[in-house]
């Protein structure tokens, strides 16, 4: 059994979404107990899209038609059937200065057909940029015609490597689709190049924060 973390690290400095803020900042809380002294850290800035994050429907449709992260079933983010698709960034195409995922990208990358209720991830490598100020802006995206076939499998879960699925010059508009669907998405992962296998667990375990609809999380896959 190998363990791949897919967990982006978290520290000061690093890129972000843009929200007022939503910088990551790390605060020393150290405390006198019994006459002695203890460390303590404080998280400021840790918003809900902080480094690799969960994410429900709630972001667009609201809390009366999805789910918050803290109520996603445990079954559906523990030891999870997973296909990872190899989609080499260096052989992506490019538009509006920006790399895409095409279906075409996606067809050749699946081995062999991905069964109903799996979680699916999308691998470029681009997570090795992670600690890069850029790695927003240059985030590849998603054209349409993918990410529909992609729902088509009915998928438990989506994930990919990158940060922003949408091309925000020529938006594709996928996203009322996707959210719609009731998917849940794991956004922004590292090392998913790493993984040999096709089919893998997958664990993906938000912060338990009530009423959010994105939280933090800690990601691992497992090839057996």
């Amino acid at each position: 059994m190998k363990i791949i973390d897919i967990t982006g690290p978290v520290r000061e400095g690093m890129w972000d979404f843009g929200f007022p803020g939503g910088q990551f900042k790390l605060k020393q809380l150290n405390y006198e107990f019994l006459g002695e002294e203890y460390y303590h850290e404080g998280f400021e800035g840790m918003v809900g899209s902080t480094g690799t994050f969960v994410e429900t429907g709630a972001t667009y449709l609201g809390y009366e038609k999805s789910i918050s992260t803290d109520k996603i079933p445990l079954h559906t983010l523990v030891n999870v059937d997973a296909c990872v698709l190899q989609v080499p960034f260096e052989g992506l195409d490019e538009k509006d200065g920006r790399k895409y995922v095409s279906v075409d990208d996606v067809k050749k990358a699946e081995k062999e057909p991905i069964p109903e209720g799996y979680a699916i991830i999308v691998s470029t490598g681009y997570g090795r940029n992670w600690f890069e100020k850029n790695f927003l802006e240059k985030s590849p995206f998603f054209q349409k015609d993918a990410i529909y076939y992609l729902l088509d499998k009915k998928p438990i879960l989506l994930s990919s490597d990158f940060p922003s699925w949408e091309n925000t010059l020529h938006p594709e508009g996928f996203l009322k689709r996707m959210y719609d669907s009731g998917v849940h998405v794991l956004v922004s992962c590292i090392n998913v190049e790493k993984v040999a296998k096709y089919k893998v667990k997958l664990i993906a375990l938000p912060l338990r924060v009530e009423n959010v609809c994105m939280c933090p999380a800690r990601a691992v896959i497992i090839e057996e």
